[in-house]
């Protein structure tokens, strides 16, 4: 990443962070400026919670809708060499990093959709500030027409965090929340079956023609520009989750 573009994700970002002695842990907690409008920053900053100022959602509430697994066959993996070094989340084995807040339980189009990354750094105080010189880099994709791959045009988050400044440190843990968003577009022709419920399993899902699944992967890595959702990665996690797309909203105008 050039030098100009680190000091403009600089300028977006507020960084806070809180030790906690008790448990050897640092929280450390980011946003970028676009997510200023639609929520309470206040309560973000004390304890992490993400509050819609609209009322329509929260990080907890919406999570009862998003089924968390990896991408079933034929969708594309992702050979990882090492996965405990920067990972998702509070465990590498586990699918539980990436934290979708909806528009009260789905996606709705024309909405900014918020999404709260957990990037856990393990073994903090033995790690060197030389080693978080280069940003992490967060991505995104979205199998927006459900092909059951993910393209170029369906990355909706490529952003990078810098958190050098915190190392070194005495804290067994440092745990990174950062707070950011994407527009949800209006998709006129998802070809996936618009069979859906109430965050049932796959296979077992309720019939509604205005709502459909759509997955999405996620991947902290190092500072890479050219990070992509298959093929090999050294160091870092990657997680798939499974979200609701309103295709009919309800009550709302949202065209």
């Amino acid at each position: 990443m050039s030098q100009s573009n680190k000091f403009l994700l600089a300028s977006l970002l507020v960084l806070v962070f809180a030790a906690s002695p008790a448990f050897a842990q640092l929280d450390v907690y980011l946003y970028n400026e676009n997510v200023v409008g639609d929520v309470n920053i206040g309560a973000f900053l004390e304890n992490g919670e993400v509050d819609v100022l609209d009322g329509t959602g929260n990080a907890r509430g919406s999570m009862k809708y998003v089924y968390a697994a990896p991408a079933p066959a034929p969708y594309p993996q992702v050979q990882l060499w090492e996965k405990d070094i920067e990972r998702l989340g509070r465990n590498s084995f586990r699918v539980d990093g990436i934290r979708f807040v909806n528009h009260g339980t789905h996606w709705v189009k024309n909405k900014n959709a918020l999404v709260l990354w957990e990037i856990e750094i393990p073994n903090a105080a033995s790690r060197l500030p030389s080693e978080f010189e280069q940003d992490l880099t967060l991505s995104l994709w979205v199998d927006w027409n459900g092909d059951k791959m993910w393209s170029k045009s369906e990355a909706m988050i490529r952003e990078h965090i810098n958190i050098h400044s915190y190392f070194p440190t005495t804290e067994g843990i440092v745990h990174v929340y950062y707070l950011t968003s994407f527009h949800v577009p209006k998709v006129d022709d998802i070809v996936v079956d618009s069979k859906a419920g109430k965050g049932d399993p796959p296979g077992q899902e309720k019939q509604d023609k205005g709502i459909v699944y759509l997955w999405t992967r996620g991947i902290v890595s190092y500072d890479d520009p050219d990070v992509s959702p298959d093929g090999e990665q050294i160091f870092g996690e990657v997680e798939d989750y499974r979200v609701v797309y309103m295709k009919t909203p309800r009550n709302m105008n949202n065209d």
